[in-house]
């Protein structure tokens, strides 16, 4: 069970899409819930344009706004214990995800609930996230729901935790958080093993094309098969196991969560930040960026086996 659930609410309606699921779990696991908005002054600095810009702090520009931070934080954390939850608010101090981090780490959060814009590739970069960031630091599973494109307010997921497993080390790191999450929340598990076709020289061609051998790939999904047998230990009772053939990995890895019926996607990342992130891709940036469904990310430590496909 969860004892300390963190939410980072800024007074934005994405931010606040958070509540009602981060509220959800902390019932049900009579945890606490940390709603933490970050007030930092730094960002009421204006300059002065000149022949050389001169930074000029306001300090009543900026004891307005840490009154307006604490107004709305105040106000969100009373919607929330009027409904039953165990809710503290934070006014935390310093730039986002620094002060996040330290809050977490000195409060002993074991969940963070938060929103994402969903962008991708340079957009990303260039706007920047602080969900994105904040992952690439968390050393607890963040669990991240979905703020744009759709209306309907988040609520407890239902059905199927689709967990998403390689046959690394890297990528079983989520199990005992999957379990955890499941046990909380009623769902059953489902591990995932997505079987990706190797290039096969074609002499006669003097070209390397895709050749599928269906033996071979039969024999391998079966390797897969036999491997998640093995995990289904360390899972609830009634965990199932399933091995499927894709060119691409997180483009399967949505289509069965569609298929499922999926409440939420469990999985494993590096969490790699920045132009590393864009180059070198990630299967869980890509399944954040391109589904709706919620997932549920853990960034194991740097200890961990790697492998590219996490």
């Amino acid at each position: 069970m969860y004892q300390t659930i963190l939410v980072p609410f800024d007074g934005s309606p994405l931010s606040a899409r958070a509540l009602p699921i981060a509220a959800a779990l902390a019932q049900a696991t009579a945890a606490r819930l940390h709603v933490a908005l970050v007030h930092d002054p730094s960002a009421f600095i204006p300059f002065i344009p000149g022949e050389v810009s001169i930074p000029v702090y306001d300090a009543e520009l900026e004891s307005v706004n840490r009154r307006e931070h604490q107004e709305a934080l105040d106000a969100a954390v009373a919607q929330l214990t009027a409904t039953g939850v165990n809710a503290v608010g934070v006014l935390l101090e310093g730039t986002v995800i620094e002060a996040l981090l330290e809050h977490a780490k000195a409060a002993a959060v074991d969940l963070t609930v938060m929103s994402t814009h969903g962008r991708s590739g340079f957009a990303r970069l260039r706007l920047g996230s602080v969900a994105a960031a904040y992952l690439t630091r968390a050393t607890a599973p963040v669990y991240m729901v979905r703020g744009a494109g759709s209306e309907a307010v988040p609520e407890m997921p239902t059905g199927t935790l689709l967990c998403p497993i390689d046959g690394s080390a890297f990528s079983e790191a989520i199990l005992p958080h999957a379990a955890r999450f499941a046990q909380v929340t009623g769902l059953s598990m489902a591990l995932l093993a997505v079987v990706v076709p190797h290039a096969v020289p074609m002499a006669p061609f003097g070209a390397a094309e895709i050749l599928a051998d269906g033996s071979a790939l039969a024999m391998e999904e079966a390797g897969h098969l036999a491997d998640l047998q093995r995990l289904v230990e360390q899972c609830p009772p009634g965990t199932t196991v399933h091995a499927v053939t894709d060119m691409s990995v997180s483009r399967r890895i949505i289509e069965e969560a569609t298929r499922l019926n999926a409440g939420a996607i469990a999985m494993a990342t590096h969490g790699r930040g920045g132009f590393k992130r864009l180059l070198l891709g990630s299967v869980a940036d890509e399944v954040l960026r391109h589904t709706h469904t919620p997932v549920l990310v853990y960034r194991p430590s740097p200890t961990s086996e790697p492998t590219d496909a996490a």
